[in-house]
């Protein structure tokens, strides 16, 4: 029986929001925001540095991170290795400057290992991402992968303008995924780190879309640490999804074929583009899969009957609706 996997989520223990500077060795914290870094990595993260992270100080020297928490778990390595650092940092060879380049993709094993570790779900949006005409109206979508993710033509035609703006295009798609999906979102803390999302009352969270998933983190190392088993971190996001959305479920039958759930057994589950879907039998899946936006489609109206998981109503009264505007009488691009 083919159904939703969950596992366990890797914590990065220690991470607070804080801004730190180390005056000596053993002496209390502070603000500090005068010196300019002498490195460019994260220490810890081995990411770019983030000014608004704040720095520490050590030594005399003041050291940038790339999120509050790095800058504790630095002071706490033992000064041998916080002079290692320094002198590779004075010496603009600090680690996470090569792989920050991207200097090994081109190594075999390198590729192989971000082949194995790229998931996608599929396309969730209702219309082409280069017409705006609603998939299906002219036959059949075309469905192509670029880097491992999946998106959906309504024609031929469309296919030579996405790859000459592929940038252009995957912003616009991940704009509508953020708006689609947020509403759905099952928590607030970041999957990776654990961490919370919400900071004094306001959004801190970077949402970023992987495989047309949101997923929303606390930070660039997060980022980091997900797309290095992106299927693992999926896995306690659908588990998260499913079990916050299972108790108030709005059908008690089958999306796909509209069998009583429990009739053919323990229902199947599936998470789609943010939403839990239950079925009555596995073979149900696959035609999900053929035609997602129909089925979201279905499973949001049934919120939206119990007055949950609404859209946002714009100014002029409308909601959002699912997957963009349908542009029926938008000119073909094609």
């Amino acid at each position: 029986m083919k159904s939703t996997t969950f596992v366990a989520c890797l914590c990065l223990a220690g991470i607070a929001p804080v801004s730190l500077a180390q005056h000596d060795n053993h002496g209390s914290a502070e603000r500090h925001t005068e010196a300019e870094p002498v490195n460019t990595m994260c220490p810890v993260g081995k990411e770019p540095i983030v000014p608004s992270a704040g720095t520490v100080e050590y030594k005399g020297k003041t050291i940038g991170i790339c999120c509050p928490g790095c800058g504790k778990q630095f002071l706490a390595w033992d000064d041998a290795r916080k002079d290692e650092f320094v002198a590779l940092a004075v010496a603009h060879r600090e680690p996470g400057m090569e792989d920050h380049a991207d200097h090994d993709m081109g190594k075999p094993e390198a590729a192989a290992a971000m082949a194995d570790a790229t998931w996608t779900g599929p396309f969730p949006l209702a219309t082409c991402p280069v017409s705006g005409q609603k998939l299906g109206s002219m036959g059949d979508p075309i469905v192509k992968k670029y880097d491992g993710r999946e998106v959906r033509f309504c024609c031929g035609g469309c296919i030579g303008k996405f790859e000459a703006d592929q940038a252009g295009y995957w912003e616009k798609i991940d704009e509508q995924i953020v708006k689609d999906q947020l509403r759905y979102y099952p928590t607030e803390i970041c999957v990776v780190s654990g961490e919370p999302l919400v900071e004094n009352g306001e959004e801190i969270a970077n949402n970023m879309v992987y495989g047309n998933r949101l997923v929303r983190l606390c930070c660039k190392m997060c980022e980091r640490q997900f797309k290095a088993d992106p299927k693992k971190f999926i896995q306690t996001l659908d588990k998260k999804t499913a079990d916050a959305q299972r108790k108030d479920y709005p059908l008690d039958t089958c999306v796909v074929a509209g069998g009583k759930l429990g009739s053919m057994g323990e229902p199947v589950e599936m998470v789609v583009a943010g939403r839990l879907m239950r079925f009555c039998c596995a073979g149900c899946i696959p035609k999900v899969e053929t035609d997602p936006a129909k089925y979201t489609k279905l499973i949001d109206e049934a919120w939206q009957a119990k007055g949950m998981f609404m859209p946002k109503v714009q100014k002029d009264g409308h909601g959002d609706g699912h997957g963009g505007a349908d542009h029926s009488d938008h000119d073909h691009g094609g």
